[in-house]
């Protein structure tokens, strides 16, 4: 029993080591948390983005909500397999906004549950550009709706789909492979494992999240509450109750003896700390 209570908690030394390097490499695209917190709306280049409520996206449905805003969830890493077989065996140079582009020209593309937090346009009808730099003939590329007379850098657009990642809780991995054998084994390890998953494979995102937090005592909100919770306020209680956990049981493990945590940060300690 004491060894494993052992490895438990080596196992979550090793976890808030590794958390604490993540926050060392944050992203350059950082947003008003406490906003974001309380569902207020955010603005790009012109471009309001609102907070759904987890009601919301009850209401038409989850499968749905996530499919359409996939051209801005995805990268390129994430659709590695069709852009193999369309000829681009180097994923590791398609940009992001490359991918949004190709994601939302697919026919009978679905744009309609997107409004719930693009309420004002419709952001698939930006279509993709290419253009000289101001500066030398290098090109970048841009979105641009010719209607609404709105032009999107590259840098405004990442910035617009890294808010909804924040929001949401979703980020892509992002794998990167130097020779063609090597990204070619990644490919038929993802053909692989698309086999190898059930056909009808509708398992919810947030079903498991709400149940945990709801059987959860420290959440204080009952099942039919969290209809009006901002879902960034409730992927914010996922994370704040992982680690209250994970603090709860290093602090067991400093006053108990069983493993040693010289190398654990002080503020790993703290289940108040900035997720």
């Amino acid at each position: 029993m004491a060894q494993q209570n052992t490895d438990i908690l080596d196992g979550l030394q090793a976890a808030v080591i590794t958390d604490a390097q993540k926050k060392v490499n944050k992203s350059k695209y950082e947003f008003d948390s406490l906003k974001m917190y309380f569902g207020e709306d955010y603005e790009v280049a012109g471009i309001k983005i609102s907070e759904p409520t987890i009601g919301d996206i009850l209401r038409i449905g989850e499968n749905n909500f996530y499919q359409s805003l996939s051209p801005i969830l995805y990268n390129s890493t994430s659709i590695r397999v069709p852009l193999w077989d369309m000829g681009i065996k180097n994923w590791c140079i398609v940009k992001d906004i490359e991918v949004f582009s190709f994601l939302s020209s697919v026919p009978n593309f679905n744009t309609e549950p997107a409004k719930l937090l693009f309420k004002d346009i419709n952001i698939f009808d930006f279509k993709l550009y290419e253009i000289k730099k101001s500066s030398d003939t290098e090109t970048e590329f841009c979105l641009r709706n010719d209607n609404l007379n709105i032009t999107l850098s590259e840098n405004d657009y990442m910035q617009i789909a890294e808010y909804i990642r924040t929001m949401l809780n979703i980020h892509p991995k992002v794998e990167k492979a130097k020779g063609k054998t090597a990204r070619k084994w990644m490919v038929d390890e993802d053909r692989l494992n698309a086999l190898q998953k059930p056909k009808n494979n509708n398992n919810s995102i947030l079903l498991s999240l709400i149940s945990a937090c709801v059987n959860h005592p420290g959440f204080k909100y009952k099942l039919q509450e969290l209809r009006n919770v901002g879902i960034c306020e409730f992927m914010d209680s996922v994370k704040r109750l992982q680690i209250y956990e994970a603090t709860n049981a290093i602090l067991h493990g400093r006053y108990c003896g069983f493993a040693d945590l010289s190398k654990v940060p002080d503020d790993q300690f703290n289940f108040m700390r900035e997720i």
